[in-house]
């Protein structure tokens, strides 16, 4: 049993290659003439990013007070550590902090802005290659159902103005 799909296939093959060989001898010469647009490889300008909660299970806090009589407050304090291994240096422009209930139900986000993380940290500059904890307490408002998950969004700008977003989502004791 012989196929002939095969041999046509080899053919075709053939042919592409022989055109894009014509194509690129035949190139014209543009070093005189001004760059219209460049592109980068995705992974030269992609960063690695690993971000993480330390301790890796957190603990909720009620705060009793006026303002929540039948459902206190919640506060907690954890290290967020990202580890940059690639790219470019960034900086810290938002945390967003989410309690979700187990069925993805959770209140609104609680932002902090870069303004913000800048008057509480200093500089949030994420060297290439390097590693950065910081130390969050957060306190959430009234809440109606019981958390069992942390989710944490941050949004990185690296020094071209390009926004990396990463995610950590941690267990609630």
């Amino acid at each position: 049993m012989t196929s002939r799909g095969r041999s046509a296939n080899n053919v075709g093959i053939l042919t592409l290659a022989a055109v894009l060989v014509v194509a690129v001898a035949c190139d014209t010469d543009y070093s005189n003439r001004p760059h219209l647009a460049t592109f980068a490889s995705p992974l030269a300008v992609t960063p690695f990013i690993a971000t993480s909660i330390v301790p890796q299970r957190i603990g909720l806090t009620p705060v009793f007070g006026i303002r929540c009589v039948a459902f206190p407050s919640l506060t907690t304090r954890f290290d967020l550590v990202i580890d940059l291994a690639g790219g470019s240096d960034l900086f810290m422009q938002q945390v967003g902090f989410t309690l979700l209930d187990g069925t993805h139900r959770g209140a609104s986000p609680l932002l902090i802005s870069a303004f913000d993380l800048s008057a509480r940290f200093g500089s949030t500059l994420i060297r290439s290659g390097s590693r950065r904890s910081f130390t969050f307490d957060p306190q959430f408002g009234c809440g109606s159902f019981v958390p069992q998950f942390l989710v944490v969004d941050v949004v990185l700008l690296d020094l071209l103005g390009s926004d990396h977003s990463t995610k950590v989502v941690v267990p609630v004791r």
